[in-house]
């Protein structure tokens, strides 16, 4: 992909964030210890897990961890860690900002931004899978998301970052597609 044809991942971010905090904000308190798609985690952990990924982002990006009250809801603590990191990502040169990436190796701002624009978009989506709600996804983000991941895909499952493919039925919707190459079911 090209410099002129990277989307705008600041802004995939923010519209991913905004998505994924509509599923947080559906989580009731009792469906905390919930089993996600994702087989190591139930609700909770997966919420620590998509926060602890953003607070490496901000960090990343030169920023510090937002500190998270005892007791504070999942809603009340991704809204401090997701705010943190957007203000970040949104700052002038904060895209073409280099370091040490997660995965080792350099990276930039926008690689990393993409990174966890698509932990969160997917998380997000488990979350929601889990808890019931409504599951769709902005087709936008899924298409941006599955164009990003789709030439990474079997690193990333050698990694263990994502499950075998879930061959979706042939008339299946982009989502469900996107979800069957990371591993999940629709």
């Amino acid at each position: 992909m090209t410099q002129q044809s990277m989307p705008n991942m600041a802004e995939l971010y923010e519209a991913a964030v905004a998505q994924t905090r509509k599923f947080v904000a559906g989580v009731k308190s009792d469906q905390l210890g919930t089993q996600t798609p994702c087989a190591e985690w139930n609700v909770q952990k997966l919420l620590e897990h998509i926060n602890d990924a953003t607070n490496y982002l901000t960090g990343f990006m030169g920023g510090s961890k937002p500190d998270i009250a005892a007791g504070q809801s999942a809603l009340a603590a991704y809204d401090a860690v997701t705010h943190a990191a957007l203000a970040l990502v949104k700052a002038p040169g904060a895209m073409e900002k280099k370091g040490p990436g997660p995965m080792g190796g350099e990276t930039t701002g926008a690689q990393f931004t993409g990174l966890i624009f698509g932990d969160n978009l997917l998380h997000g989506w488990d979350v929601a899978k889990a808890t019931g709600q409504d599951t769709a996804m902005d087709p936008r983000l899924v298409d941006a998301c599955a164009s990003m991941i789709e030439p990474t895909i079997e690193g990333g499952r050698s990694r263990g970052a994502f499950g075998p493919a879930v061959q979706p039925p042939p008339d299946a919707s982009a989502q469900d597609k996107f979800l069957g190459m990371t591993g999940r079911k629709a």
